[in-house]
């Protein structure tokens, strides 16, 4: 790994895409098809709901059968993976209870109403 740059020199995009990568590629070696299984099963969550948090996806998802990955930011390169390919967009912010109330992406299946930006409560009420 000779031909990396030092952490340092990293833009921070650079130092969150080489993390969620790294996460991503450790929870596939751990569980096979790890991502594959959690992309799929994001889309059929997503599909199911309003607008909707990560954490409340992950807990959806271990629910339904999918092991919790050796570290929780895999479910962070899945989340991109299909932000990237024009599948679910982020359409706002809400307060995580996961990460004491600081505000986490609040995302939607891509659709013509899942455009407009808004901010939930913790109790999920918009403001």
């Amino acid at each position: 790994m000779t031909d990396q740059l030092p952490l340092l020199d990293w833009t921070p995009a650079e130092r969150r895409d080489d993390g969620m990568q790294r996460a991503v590629d450790h929870a596939d070696a751990v569980v096979h098809s790890w991502s594959d299984r959690a992309g799929e099963l994001l889309l059929e969550y997503a599909a199911q709901r309003g607008p909707w948090m990560v954490e409340d996806l992950r807990e959806w998802a271990y629910v339904h059968g999918l092991p919790s990955p050796p570290d929780g930011r895999a479910w962070g390169a899945v989340v991109q993976r299909a932000a990237r390919a024009g599948t679910i967009i982020r359409i706002g912010w809400q307060e995580a209870k996961s990460s004491n109330l600081s505000p986490k992406g609040l995302w939607a299946l891509a659709t013509a109403n899942a455009s407009k930006p808004q901010v939930l409560d913790t109790d999920g009420g918009r403001q």
